[in-house]
């Protein structure tokens, strides 16, 4: 039995060079979580997708695959669900952040993160939070005219039905819109988590959303 629980832990895909230095994070990372490292976004991309419906993480560095390609790639092969993005090695001053949260990815990772940061994050990701500055998460959601990947811009045709939400499941959409985690929402609310999560269900399945980051987008044009 624990073989079959070992298997069913969500596994890390790195996207990143055969460095020293790319081996040593992925030792490191290891520690935490089933992780395997590939130098190419494509194998990457292909592996994860045969892999159907387990939760995976696929961390890309962009310092080895540029961010357009990174984009280009998710947009033109439609990831399973299950499957999280999230980038490593961000510069500081990447123009582009926002429209990597419209796309999808769920994390990033700046240049001089330490690397007990980039953990911290990933345990995040895979428990379903969203690892972005509150900053970008708010440029994304409220970027005039954006456009993103198709399963995004469906959701959005699917109509407001914000009049079904009641008034606790607006307060707590309007806080993860600013990118507040559940523990937040609970202290701030001072409900327990367990009741958090409830709420964010009732609200996923009255807008028609899968996600966190896609019921961020959503609250920020319709609430």
């Amino acid at each position: 039995m624990a073989g079959t629980a070992e298997l069913e832990e969500p596994q890390v895909h790195v996207v990143g060079a055969n460095t020293i230095q790319s081996h040593m994070f992925v030792d490191e990372l290891g520690n935490h979580h089933p992780v395997r490292l590939h130098t190419s976004l494509d194998d990457a991309v292909s592996i994860v997708c045969m892999r159907g419906g387990q939760k995976c993480l696929l961390l890309i560095d962009v310092a080895h695959v540029g961010v357009d390609r990174i984009l280009e790639s998710v947009c033109s092969v439609k990831l399973p669900r299950e499957s999280l993005l999230a980038l490593l090695n961000v510069p500081q001053e990447l123009d582009s952040s926002s429209d990597c949260v419209i796309h999808g990815v769920r994390g990033l990772f700046f240049e001089n993160d330490p690397i007990n940061m980039i953990v911290k994050g990933v345990a995040e990701i895979l428990a379903g939070e969203i690892w972005i500055p509150r900053r970008t998460l708010f440029e994304a959601a409220t970027q005039p005219g954006r456009t993103a990947c198709a399963d995004l811009d469906a959701n959005d045709s699917a109509g407001s039905g914000s009049e079904e939400l009641t008034r606790r499941e607006r307060e707590i959409l309007a806080m993860i819109c600013v990118g507040a985690s559940n523990q937040e929402i609970s202290d701030k609310l001072f409900i327990s988590t367990n009741t958090v999560k409830t709420h964010i269900y009732k609200v996923y399945k009255k807008i028609h959303v899968p996600n966190r980051m896609q019921a961020a987008l959503w609250g920020a044009k319709h609430l």
